[in-house]
């Protein structure tokens, strides 16, 4: 079983918000984390991130089908990810260089 079209619409629409808006978003990530008591590195923020677009997901599929996502679902989760994470690695180092 794949990923339903809507539940990747809605990552893609995520991805694509939380990159346009990256700055903004960054910030608010690095001084959550800082409030929490966990040191804002690139490691932490990019778990961070991928953590939230992972529930984004998981979090469609259990409202919408009343389960947990497949290990197919999850697999192709992580393909989609997996090819954003340096777009984000990217952006994330220069936005700590910044800091």
């Amino acid at each position: 079983m794949t990923l339903p079209d809507e539940a990747k619409q809605n990552l893609e629409e995520a991805i694509d918000d939380w990159l346009l808006r990256f700055d903004e978003i960054a910030e608010s990530e690095y001084e959550f984390l800082k409030r929490i008591g966990i040191e804002s590195t690139l490691e932490s923020l990019l778990s961070y991130t991928a953590g939230i677009l992972d529930s984004i997901v998981g979090g469609y599929i259990h409202a919408h089908y009343d389960r947990g996502m497949t290990e197919e679902e999850d697999a192709e989760l992580i393909e989609l990810l997996s090819a954003k994470i340096p777009e984000f690695k990217r952006k994330f180092k220069a936005f700590l260089s910044e800091e």
